[in-house]
């Protein structure tokens, strides 16, 4: 503590002039962003002529493409692609699922990863279970059914992302864990923040070597309650299912990344930017086009006003985070074998909705310095007020492994309604509103600019 309380002195020799010439500066950045940013019209092309991006896909080669002429339209000194070696996972036809006894059908969709059923599909018993532990109980009774785990999400939690993490290991540890007790198949109830909603959420599974790979579902929250009241009025009722999913094989593709040259210290990188990749359903539009599209326009903003960075800025935009994240570790190991200097990083991975704050991955005596400098020039004015110790974000904590010392900031939207149409086919552009996501492209501007002007200051 004492450290901080010198660093703040020193500090506060020239803080007004700081204070001041900062706030001038972050006002420009919000003027500039929300009256003439173009994220918002770069995220309309992503998702409209696009669409979605399940890596490996043409499309995710098409928007690798796309937005790399798009960087080369603004004055970076160099737009490259990395190469990055991904799995290709397909859905392929639609998903079916239905009650048997009454016809009734089900809204599914298949978890990333997982294999389909048989040809012509399967039909079994179905047991519900709200956590994979109750597995163990069953024993024998789980072989031959199709395992049907019912947990609701929390509602009573404000932090979303929250709720979320305490489902996230049974959708991917699911598949494994039913098919070693013998069971044919797993549904899992939606990863979603609504209790009206028919629309499945997909995300991510996996399997374990040395045990057989079922076919795995996300069944919609209110299919999730159908079949809970068949299975009341009926225990043995039964489900029929199919899906043609499967995996492709190696694709050869890319990291698109852009620099913008350090005036004073080229060799110290400071890295923006999120994953180009998305789901293969909806448009990926707040998964996470609002997270390419606007930490470039934060990149632009600042170009257009005329910033000359200390540092060299470099933009990435990584591939495949939804699916095994391979551009952040491809990143991460040739920046290490490079011996690259990444003394700072920010990642948009959250949406595009309000912008209320960062998570910040550093010591604590810089948490503190930030909390005591940065966060009083966003938090009256701005309404950005949440900068607390925490995540740096999927991408960036991968390789973050191999940089431990790099001071690491994850955006943070208003996170009430993300969740909502997370890994569905509602995250499309008409989802995402315009003043909410240039305020977001205005913050993580602000947010770069003090980075790259005062991060020599914080605590060593």
């Amino acid at each position: 503590m004492h450290k901080i309380l010198v660093a703040l002195a020193t500090f506060g020799l020239t803080s007004g002039a700081f204070a001041q010439a900062d706030t001038t500066m972050m006002r420009e950045i919000y003027r500039q962003s929300l009256t003439k940013g173009e994220a918002y019209d770069d995220l309309r092309y992503l998702t409209k002529e696009i669409g979605h991006r399940i890596a490996g896909s043409d499309r995710a080669e098409k928007a690798v493409k796309w937005s790399e002429s798009l960087m080369k339209t603004l004055p970076f000194d160099r737009v490259y692609l990395q190469d990055v070696t991904v799995p290709y996972w397909d859905r392929g036809a639609p998903e079916k699922a239905i009650i048997t006894e009454n016809s009734d059908t089900l809204q599914v969709l298949a978890l990333g990863g997982s294999v389909g059923t048989p040809q012509g599909g399967l039909e079994a018993e179905v047991l519900e279970i709200e956590y994979l532990s109750e597995l163990q109980n069953h024993g024998e009774d789980v072989h031959g059914k199709i395992v049907f785990v019912n947990k609701p999400w929390d509602e009573s939690l404000v932090e979303t992302g929250m709720a979320y993490g305490l489902n996230t290991a049974q959708r991917s540890r699911g598949p494994a864990a039913v098919a070693k007790f013998g069971g044919v198949a797993y549904l899992f109830r939606s990863l979603s923040s609504s209790t009206r909603d028919d629309f499945p959420h997909t995300g991510g599974t996996r399997y374990v070597a040395g045990i057989d790979s079922i076919p795995a579902m996300a069944i919609s929250v209110v299919s999730a309650e159908r079949l809970h009241t068949a299975l009341q009025q009926n225990p043995k009722a039964k489900v029929h299912l199919e899906q043609h999913s499967g995996w492709k094989g190696p694709v050869q593709t890319h990291n698109v990344i852009a620099e913008r040259r350090g005036t004073e210290k080229p060799d110290e990188i400071i890295t923006i930017g999120g994953h180009i990749d998305s789901w293969d359903v909806g448009e990926g539009a707040h998964d996470n086009g609002t997270g390419t599209m606007g930490t470039l326009d934060a990149i632009r903003t600042l170009m257009k006003l005329g910033y000359k960075p200390k540092h060299t800025i470099r933009l990435v935009f990584y591939m495949n985070e939804e699916n095994g994240v391979h551009g952040a570790t491809r990143y991460g190991e040739l920046a290490a074998k490079n011996k690259e200097k990444i003394i700072a990083a920010i990642e948009s991975d959250a949406g595009g909705f309000a912008p209320r704050g960062f998570d910040i991955k550093a010591s604590r005596e810089s948490v503190d310095w930030i909390q005591a400098t940065w966060k009083p020039l966003f938090e009256q004015q701005y309404w950005v007020s949440r900068f607390l110790a925490g995540s740096p974000g999927v991408d960036s904590g991968i390789w973050a492994e191999q940089f431990p010392n790099t001071v690491m900031f994850n955006f943070r939207p208003d996170p009430h309604r993300y969740f909502d149409l997370h890994h569905t086919d509602k995250d499309v552009f008409e989802a995402v509103d315009r003043r909410e996501l240039q305020s977001g492209v205005a913050a993580i501007a602000s947010l770069l600019y003090l980075i790259d002007s005062q991060i020599d200051q914080l605590p060593k």
